[in-house]
């Protein structure tokens, strides 16, 4: 999708909503504690797995990808802070019109960019790529993972 300032707007609005929806609903579907820790990571990294074998497949369903996006990043909030951010402006940014967080405490990368996370675990085949992601920000930020 590409977005606008309007409707990136609206996408943080309804971030909440999604969530709602994300923890409860889809994850009783699914069988899956998503609680915002770590540990949850690696169960919706593995239900990405099982359910999508090409990254592809996984960015032509927008809206379970625009789930994923929102449920990885928040999970990273919780953790390691950050606000989200879209660059609207620099077309030669890597993540140009893409949702991702931003915070002046990161270490090294300036900005945390989930869509890319739920796609590329996809080809990695880990299991535990995501969370793995989020242990080494936290290590660099010197910060314990948040006990939920």
């Amino acid at each position: 999708m590409a977005y606008t300032k309007e409707n990136f707007e609206e996408w943080i609005i309804l971030i909440d909503s999604k969530m709602e929806y994300f923890t409860d609903t889809f994850a009783k579907e699914n069988n899956l504690k998503l609680d915002y820790s770590i540990e949850s990571l690696d169960e919706i990294e593995n239900w990405i797995l099982g359910n999508y074998s090409e990254i592809k497949d996984l960015i032509n369903d927008t809206k379970t990808l625009d789930y994923l996006t929102v449920y990885l990043g928040e999970t990273f909030r919780k953790h390691i802070g950050g606000e989200w951010f879209i660059d609207l402006k620099n077309k030669k940014n890597a993540y140009y019109s893409m949702p991702v967080l931003t915070s002046p405490d990161y270490i090294g990368e300036s900005y945390i960019a989930p869509m890319t996370f739920a796609t590329a675990c996809i080809n990695r085949k880990k299991g535990n790529y995501i969370s793995t992601i989020l242990k080494n920000c936290l290590e660099d930020m010197g910060k314990q993972g948040l006990i939920l």
